[in-house]
């Protein structure tokens, strides 16, 4: 006589709860984090790749701007940022062996399943704040990224420029550079490079912190990251290229 098999039904784990209101989100441009937030609490940590030395993922306090599928390289789901100076976003991707480096021209590329996850929890204007340590690139007219926009506020603290904060290295924030660099005792060629970030006190770069995040005890507090990239050959200034689509 065979033995009767009892077919016993497969238990299905629960999908976790969504994280509650206020969601937040933290990119560590560093350690190539996502980080899902509930209200000041990390809900869910994700790996993600950012942007090559060349091509910085901007640092700042954003928020998601649109949502979309887009699909091919960009992966399953796409999200943009507010950045002004570009299109930026944080989006899916074909090539998964990309997670977790420096790869991209400046966006942020998630594994397929995890970026629809973070689709689904947040909403056009969720907060997303996107840290590390400034890159500090040699920049001149025409260049634009969070080094800039750190320029620009120096220099408005120095009362050296007047001009909006924007990102973006415009002609008036060439001879911005150019008068300060002249008062400091350094070639006034406009250009930024380590002399003139030291003068503006930007150099060595520290560590950003999320403006909302209450910051961690001084005895806990990293030490400031050595991997900023470096400074690049210098160009001849150009016009400021029409924004594209970076991935």
């Amino acid at each position: 006589m065979l033995p009767t098999l009892l077919l016993v039904p497969a238990v299905t784990a629960p999908a976790p709860a969504p994280p509650h209101e206020p969601v937040r989100v933290v990119i560590d441009a560093d350690r190539r984090t996502l980080t899902v937030y509930s209200g000041t609490t990390p809900y869910k940590v994700f790996p993600c790749a950012v942007g090559k030395p060349s091509t910085p993922t901007p640092l700042g306090e954003w928020a998601i701007q649109e949502k979309a599928a887009w699909g091919g390289a960009f992966g399953t789901r796409w999200m943009r940022l507010t950045i002004p100076y570009g299109i930026y976003g944080v989006h899916g991707t074909s090539n998964p062996g990309s997670i977790g480096s420096f790869a991209s021209h400046g966006c942020v590329r998630m594994f397929n399943r995890d970026v629809e996850k973070v689709y689904r929890w947040v909403q056009v204007g969720t907060p997303v704040s996107v840290i590390g340590t400034p890159p500090r690139r040699t920049v001149f007219e025409g260049d634009r990224g969070s080094e800039v926009t750190d320029v620009q506020l120096a220099l408005e603290r120095f009362g050296y420029y007047e001009g909006p904060i924007s990102g973006v290295f415009t002609p008036q924030l060439t001879e911005a550079v150019a008068f300060f660099q002249s008062k400091h005792g350094i070639r006034p060629d406009g250009i930024i490079g380590r002399s003139t970030y030291a003068a503006l006190g930007l150099y060595p770069p520290r560590r950003t912190h999320p403006a909302w995040l209450p910051r961690p005890a001084p005895e806990t507090t990293e030490k400031n990251s050595d991997s900023s990239p470096g400074g690049r050959t210098a160009r001849p200034a150009r016009s400021i290229a029409r924004a594209r689509r970076v991935s």
